[in-house]
């Protein structure tokens, strides 16, 4: 593979290769694990990254974080495609908590009044973030699901989402047919993960 981040004993992984810390777009490609190395899984594409590049993330920059994480859940406007992940249908509830401030911090939410957080800026209301979130899977960069858990400001409402061909706030994206087709490849009994950095 063309990045030498931790796989983690993953049997799937994508790999995110941006030519520099600069850069706004990269090289994704999925792989398989096989006996005695690893194998391409579908073509390559051209992935969009942050504005601000790739490297050390944090709340309020534009910055695509650089590492390994692990991929476990996805959520979407639109209906499952037939991921094998655990997969959110989003409503106009569904809330992504970017307020550093809250115990919900990098979490997603749903509630429709009296809720824990506030219903706007600069928390992301996922259903009507379209074609963005038309489909996404969680980057587990921050979250509950990474080592060490959650740490207010470091950053959150980081996925692999649905492209405009522009660079993002941070994430990952690329045209929707190629995320489609990833999201009915994930397995969670292979423990898949994104690799993502420079090379």
């Amino acid at each position: 593979m063309p990045l030498s981040g931790t796989t983690s004993g993953a049997d799937q992984v994508i790999t995110v290769v941006a030519s520099s810390h600069g850069s706004t777009t990269a090289t994704l490609q999925a792989w398989h694990r096989v006996s005695g190395g690893w194998r391409t899984s579908g073509p390559s594409v051209t992935a969009h990254l942050g504005s601000g590049g790739v490297g050390r993330a944090s709340e309020g920059s534009t910055k695509t974080p650089a590492g390994s994480f692990t991929l476990t859940q996805a959520f979407g406007h639109d209906r499952d495609p037939g991921t094998r992940l655990p997969y959110t249908h989003t409503t106009p509830d569904d809330w992504w908590i970017s307020q550093s401030s809250s115990p919900l911090y990098n979490t997603r939410q749903r509630c429709a009044s009296h809720c824990g957080f506030t219903r706007g800026d600069p928390n992301e209301h996922l259903y009507y973030e379209t074609p963005y979130y038309n489909y996404a899977v969680v980057i587990d960069y921050n979250t509950r699901n990474a080592p060490g858990g959650v740490h207010p400001g470091a950053g959150s409402a980081f996925f692999l989402h649905v492209t405009d061909g522009a660079p993002t706030a941070g994430c990952v994206s690329v045209p929707q047919d190629r995320l489609v087709s990833i999201l009915r490849w994930l397995r969670p009994g292979d423990h898949p993960r994104i690799l993502i950095g420079v090379a």
